[in-house]
């Protein structure tokens, strides 16, 4: 019976009504459109923001070496790393002495002890940490306890692989391998892609200093080449650490002992090492929240002294730079769109109280026909939702529409989650401050003297 009511009140006040409901759908308008530029720009950090808020510092590593007992030996690993450090967690990247399926120009420079690699390993933060985006297949798993190949996914300049093929490493950059070690394609990179490889080095200080790009950062991608190209190879090869170890275990007696290889000798002495890793790249150096500043100090330091590197910079430095830019122009535009939030709210609530104060006359007839204040309430209440509830509805159709129709091509405007949980929430405001409204006015006053001083 309410709704019944409530229609027939939309029927008897259409003027009213659609002005209700324009303001209503420009309400929706101004948050759908904040939030809109704000998730445009929150979007590319989310993926990633994991591994930036944390308590420690960023660095692009070139090398790293052993001060002490190791004689200046290069650090393979990030687990070496932290036994330098304290209380510190390291997640690194590592280049690799291998190259897969190698082609004549890298032949020829070898023939000049010009040596190069294409294969890059990832600790498990960075494979779990972000993900970028595919044109096929899957990406690496934390998990892989794959020993026999080497599982990888490809970033290319052409169209040279597919997701499933299986490619050969012959050879560790300085000594040709007699055992074939398997590789396979799980999954080809976008080359438009944002991936974490090596620094872009634009001089960004946020978020953006973790990515690469191969499409951005070449002048033409038809061009690159294995000799002369300076950040990408026309292929990379990607693979989990974990990966990459075990099957350097299952091949290293293998390929030393057993086949012979043509440098045998250089084999024995780099200890059965098929695959020589370098921690090399973006590293991620952490530490415990609550760690003393002095503790800090010290890793900051002593990754200085033992490491090569293009930069090095506080995460929080970074977390900060990021927001700032994030929230850049937007605090000159929060300050306007509240207020239109408010202006727009305000003639909102007032429209919805001067109708409850021109139906007072009437809504005091169905008192005294026997409906109660609490259900003459719930109809003025329910009218109200029903406007709200059809703005939304009309908003959200005419965003879609548009979209499809490409109107907010290359504008902010989207419609998400966050997107629509603005607009309940607005939803829930518009009812709770008309229905206050609304209750003010009845408060302590009789059915005769509503029907006395009703319009």
């Amino acid at each position: 019976m309410i709704w019944k009511y409530a229609v027939r009140e939309c029927k008897a006040h259409v003027v009213m009504s659609v002005l209700c409901l324009v303001q209503a759908m420009l309400l929706f308008a101004i948050v759908v459109g904040m939030l809109s530029i704000f998730m445009v720009r929150y979007s590319e950090y989310r993926p990633v923001r994991k591994l930036v808020e944390q308590n420690g510092f960023i660095c692009m590593l070139n090398a790293s070496y052993h001060m002490d007992s190791e004689k200046g030996m290069v650090v393979q690993n990030s687990q070496t790393y932290e036994t330098m450090l304290k209380d510190a967690h390291v997640e690194g990247q590592y280049s690799v002495e291998a190259f897969v399926d190698e082609p004549e120009e890298v032949a020829d420079a070898r023939k000049k002890n010009s040596y190069r690699e294409n294969v890059w390993a990832y600790d498990d933060a960075w494979i779990s940490g972000y993900k970028p985006a595919l044109r096929s297949g899957e990406w690496l798993q934390t998990d892989n306890d794959e020993g026999e190949c080497l599982e990888a996914v490809v970033l290319q300049s052409k169209d040279q692989y597919k997701t499933g093929d299986v490619v050969y490493v012959d050879t560790n950059s300085t000594t040709k391998l007699q055992t074939k070690i398997p590789v396979k394609i799980i999954g080809v990179i976008d080359p438009s892609a944002d991936i974490i490889y090596r620094s872009n080095r634009n001089g960004s200080v946020d978020y953006q200093i973790l990515f690469s790009n191969m499409v951005k950062q070449s002048d033409d991608l038809s061009k690159l080449d294995y000799v002369e190209s300076d950040v990408f190879n026309p292929v990379e090869f990607f693979v989990s650490k974990k990966n990459l170890d075990r099957v350097q275990e299952t091949y290293a007696d293998r390929e030393s002992d057993k086949n012979l290889s043509d440098n045998y000798e250089n084999v024995l002495s780099t200890k059965k090492q098929i695959f020589v890793t370098t921690l090399s790249g973006v590293a991620l150096i952490t530490m415990d929240g609550k760690c003393s500043e002095s503790v800090y100090k010290y890793n900051k330091n002593k990754v200085a002294q033992i490491s090569r590197f293009d930069f090095l910079h506080d995460l929080d430095y970074i977390k900060k730079n990021t927001w700032h830019n994030i929230m850049a122009n937007l605090s000159e535009l929060i300050p306007v769109g509240i207020g239109m939030i408010l202006f727009t709210m305000i003639s909102f609530v007032t429209l919805s109280t001067l109708m409850y104060q021109k139906n007072m006359r009437k809504y005091s007839i169905y008192y005294v026909q026997g409906l109660t204040w609490a259900k003459i309430f719930r109809i003025h209440v329910s009218y109200i939702f029903m406007i709200v509830l059809a703005a939304l509805l009309l908003g959200i159709l005419v965003i879609v529409a548009a979209g499809h129709l490409g109107v907010w091509s290359g504008l902010a405007v989207q419609l998400g989650v966050v997107q629509i949980i603005g607009c309940l929430f607005v939803v829930i405001l518009l009812l709770v401050s008309s229905a206050l409204m609304c209750l003010s006015m009845v408060k302590g006053r009789s059915a005769r003297e509503h029907y006395g001083k009703g319009i």
